[in-house]
């Protein structure tokens, strides 16, 4: 069994790249700015200053304003680089299957971007929430974020009212509330992102599926013009050799001994040749197979992510009509269903011939199928192999579905 390796791609830079590279940034320039300040200037009225405020000051009960400082600053520092560094931890989990993953890392992320309270964390949380969630789930998670952030601002601006002996200032909250307001814009701008590229997907799956449907088909033409070929040298020239022969006969008994060599030499190759048409007639008809491991090449190719890994037998690289179009239909819709349920990192596809039986297993990675009952795309495909006496076998688990497919028929 051969791969088939499709050619060699450029690098791609994916959504999930960008997002990962996005919060490295956010949180290299985060960093960056607190230790620019230096001791003395960070300010610390924020989630994390507060708590190493609460923990470190008991412990240097005593010590001078200045020998406090140093310290204070780097525990802050250290605290808010491990934050950021679980940040971009998460970011980078939540890109990656399986899906069942991702609420833990995005309740993961919500807890790092509230403890941060810096907006350009929140604004890329929200983002994702855009891109990885469905519309209704994905609002209700930005609820969520606003709401924890609003309560944060209330918190900040209570103690500091308590720490300044000031009345709370309710326009500062009022101005960070509607500050918050950009999250809505940055998960709109989320799902359009990813309804774009949803479409792009599609776009390319089905110009693969064009493709490999037109070089099916023109193999089929083939197929056609050659058995016409075939039925016409029978028809025509078939026809004419054998009136030949009955001609070359009878002359040859009306000449008795005195017919001449050539006219039997003249019988021999006439014989031989309506032998050689019937031959190559026979041959066409048998030989109305299809390429069909060049038609799976085209469509596999076609498919942007994940990329199907193709590996097809020797023996099953070109089958009967009947066959090949029964099987590479019915792979193009195991192919369609795992891109658009199973939520995938890796597809397989194996096309063999086993015991007389063309045999073909479409396998993936994804959430699986459950006991969901079965759609149109499975009904159509059971129902084209029973045509053929095949069946459609499916093993479904939690991490993965194969759809094995089986009819009947090799190459002769």
């Amino acid at each position: 069994m051969t791969p088939a390796l499709p050619a060699r791609r450029p690098l791609q830079i994916t959504p999930c790249s960008i997002a990962v590279g996005t919060c490295a940034l956010f949180a290299f320039l985060h960093v960056a700015a607190i230790l620019a300040a230096g001791p003395g200037e960070t300010p610390l009225h924020n989630p994390v200053g507060l708590a190493v405020l609460a923990v470190f000051m008991p412990l240097t009960t005593g010590a001078t304003e200045a020998a406090r400082m140093l310290p204070l600053f780097q525990a802050y520092a250290a605290a808010k680089l491990l934050v950021v560094l679980a940040m971009t931890a998460a970011v980078a989990g939540t890109c990656r299957p399986p899906a069942r993953h991702r609420p833990p890392l995005l309740a993961a992320q919500l807890l790092c971007v509230t403890i941060l309270d810096a907006l350009p964390f929140h604004l890329l949380l929200a983002v994702q929430l855009a891109m990885l969630l469905p519309w209704r789930r994905g609002l209700a998670w930005l609820a969520a974020q606003y709401l924890l952030g609003i309560a944060m601002d209330v918190y900040l601006v209570l103690d500091l009212a308590q720490r300044m002996a000031q009345p709370p200032q309710w326009p500062l909250l009022a101005y960070l509330s509607a500050e918050r307001l950009v999250l809505a814009a940055g998960f709109l701008f989320g799902h359009l992102v990813q309804r774009e590229h949803r479409m792009r997907h599609a776009l390319a799956s089905a110009h693969g599926q064009l493709l490999a449907t037109q070089s099916l088909l023109t193999e089929t033409v083939r197929g056609a013009e050659r058995l016409r070929i075939a039925r016409d040298l029978h028809d025509v020239l078939g026809h004419h050799l054998t009136a030949l022969n009955l001609h070359l006969d009878l002359a040859a008994r009306q000449a008795g001994a005195a017919a001449p060599a050539a006219l039997q030499t003249a019988r021999d190759v006439s014989v031989d040749l309506l032998a050689q048409v019937r031959g190559v007639v026979t041959h066409h008809r048998h030989d109305q197979t299809i390429d069909v491991a060049e038609a799976l090449r085209v469509l596999c190719a076609g498919v942007p992510s994940p990329h199907p890994e193709l590996h097809i037998d020797a023996d099953a690289a070109r089958l009967p009509a009947p066959v090949a179009h029964a099987l590479f239909c019915s792979i193009q819709e195991a192919i369609t269903n795992a891109l658009r349920h199973a939520r995938a990192s890796r597809l397989t596809v194996h096309l063999s011939v086993r015991g007389g039986m063309t045999v073909a297993r479409v396998a993936d990675d994804g959430v699986g199928m459950g006991d969901a009952a079965e759609g149109n795309g499975l009904r159509g495909m059971r129902e084209r192999l029973t045509d053929l006496q095949g069946d459609v076998r499916l093993e479904r688990g939690i991490r993965g579905t194969v759809v094995e497919l089986s009819v009947p028929g090799s190459p002769a």
